[in-house]
């Protein structure tokens, strides 16, 4: 167990960015559990302005990340680093991200108070931005893996293609999924070619043993994300994953400002997820089977096509 400088040679890495707020608390107990079960290395980042650097703050910081890494190695017996870097803040995480090659970002972020939200602030670029899979979250957490996961989709090709992604996350973590689709029209024959897409994602799963239910919300008067984070809490999901397009651009089905507003309302906590470049290459020659390469591999678990 050990806490110091930040060796980029670093695998299996979980960067948590720390403000040290009640949010970044939070973000460090869940990434104290994901250390646990997959015996990865916690990266503790905070970031000052390039003003601060040379300055008591800057001193501050250093001494502060060194007590809660050395509080962390001690009650969970993890592996700490600690960074204090300057500089843009989400452009600082990122990098920080990719020189450790950290297999997660875990974030914890501000619910809303009044006017004041998360929208189109930094957590918001970090997870639309960032090149690893980015968990945001807002509360304790309250227990181990995640068990019940809520993948929603849209119903094109692409879309589909990447929810297979998630049986191997929920493999992990011996989770249900909870396949969620929406439609704002009441159109029967829309209605009719949607459930049959969704018995094809249904399939899938259970093709390869991962528990999964399907549900299609058919709601005029509700928007994407309210009808989402509806559905979530009712099931009492644990986690939502959404699939992040390459190059910052979330999935088809969600506009940014649908984005900022699942970020910004949800208490359960949200994985975004990026695909890698040479995943999407491959998509264009993807069998009729919708099985893709996996686009993120953090536990190791990547099976090449004609191996699943």
């Amino acid at each position: 167990m050990e806490t110091g400088q930040a060796d980029i040679r670093q695998s299996d890495a979980i960067l948590v960015p720390v403000d040290f707020t009640d949010v970044s608390e939070y973000a460090i107990d869940h990434a104290m559990a994901l250390a646990k079960i997959f015996e990865y290395r916690i990266y503790l980042l905070h970031v000052i302005s390039k003003r601060q650097k040379g300055t008591d703050k800057e001193k501050a910081a250093e001494e502060r990340l060194i007590r809660t890494s050395s509080e962390l190695i001690k009650e969970g017996k993890v592996r700490v680093t600690h960074m204090v870097r300057d500089g843009n803040v989400f452009k600082t995480i990122n990098s920080m991200a990719d020189k450790i090659r950290a297999s997660f970002i875990v974030m914890g972020v501000h619910g809303r108070k009044g006017i004041q939200h998360l929208t189109r602030t930094y957590p918001y670029k970090v997870a639309c931005r960032a090149s690893v899979p980015v968990l945001v979250v807002k509360d304790k957490h309250d227990h181990v893996g995640f068990q019940n996961i809520v993948v929603p989709v849209d119903f094109s090709r692409r879309s589909i293609q990447k929810i297979t992604q998630a049986i191997r996350f929920a493999k992990v973590f011996a989770a249900r999924v909870r396949v969620f689709g929406f439609l704002s029209s009441e159109n029967k024959a829309k209605i009719i070619n949607k459930e049959a897409l969704l018995k094809s994602v249904n399939d899938i799963f259970q093709e390869k043993d991962v528990p999964v239910t399907t549900d299609l919300v058919v709601d005029p008067g509700s928007a994407w994300p309210d009808a989402l984070l509806t559905f979530a809490n009712s099931v009492n999901a644990d986690l939502i994953m959404i699939v992040a397009e390459w190059g910052g651009r979330i999935q088809d089905i969600f506009s940014s400002n649908h984005t900022e507003r699942i970020l910004d309302k949800s208490d359960i906590p949200i994985l975004t997820i990026m695909p890698c470049a040479e995943d999407l290459e491959s998509e264009a020659t993807t069998s009729k089977r919708l099985l893709v390469t996996p686009f993120i591999d953090p536990f190791g678990l990547i099976v090449k096509p004609g191996n699943m």
